[in-house]
């Protein structure tokens, strides 16, 4: 059964190739069954040139295939399920087969993190989300005033993080994923993507996301 859903930031993964094994030791440390969401990672070069001649559709469909790239990629260093889910009723049936599960994106227009709050509310898992950063600040993390903000709730996050669905322009968190992780009260983490971080997501650093309309 799937208790953890991890959605993984694309960089993770493409900045890190040499060290896919760590990264998988890492999601398997618990012994549980999870589920990973893979983002595009550098992979988003392709999406960024595709919009040069094709448009927003087009755009989401390149990033899609990106994301699943990247979750093919990862596959072959963990103990996991052999088939990237592509519709919402593939995740449960991967998921029943005890596995680990890795896919990429679903739907255009739906971010990585979109698409983990969608698998965790399938599956009724707790949401993890890694990232590039360690948690959500209460305004630009790269301001020298900017506070780490423990614990926000959904109404908050939706006035610090204006929604952006401008394929491969999702940085931190976009409002489908909010709005997903509200209307299924989800019990979310969004923390730095260390391989440390993910052998011990409970208990480390990052922002507790409290579903609150």
């Amino acid at each position: 059964m799937v208790e953890k859903v991890f959605a993984l930031s694309g960089s993770i993964i493409t900045g890190n190739l040499e060290k896919l094994d760590e990264i998988a030791e890492a999601l398997e440390k618990s012994g549980e069954q999870v589920l990973v969401v893979t983002g595009a990672g550098d992979l988003k070069k392709y999406i960024y040139a595709s919009g040069e001649y094709g448009n927003q559709g087009e755009q989401d469909l390149v990033g899609i295939a990106a994301t699943r790239l990247n979750a093919r990629t990862l596959m072959t260093a963990l103990d996991a399920y052999p088939d990237v889910p592509e519709t919402a009723e593939e995740i449960r049936i991967a998921s029943s087969t005890g596995k680990n599960v890795v896919m990429g994106g679903l739907t255009p227009g739906h971010s990585t993190d979109a698409v983990a709050a969608i698998a965790a509310e399938i599956l009724e898992a707790d949401l993890y989300i890694a990232t590039s950063i360690d948690g959500i600040y209460d305004r630009d993390p790269e301001e020298p005033d900017a506070e780490l903000l423990k614990e926000v709730d959904t109404k908050t996050l939706k006035q610090i993080i204006s929604g952006n669905n401008e394929a491969g322009k999702h940085e931190l968190i976009d409002s489908t994923a909010i709005e997903i992780i509200e209307r299924s009260g989800l019990k979310v983490k969004v923390f730095e993507g260390s391989t440390e971080n993910l052998e011990r997501p409970k208990k480390c650093k990052g922002s507790i996301i409290v579903p609150r309309p």
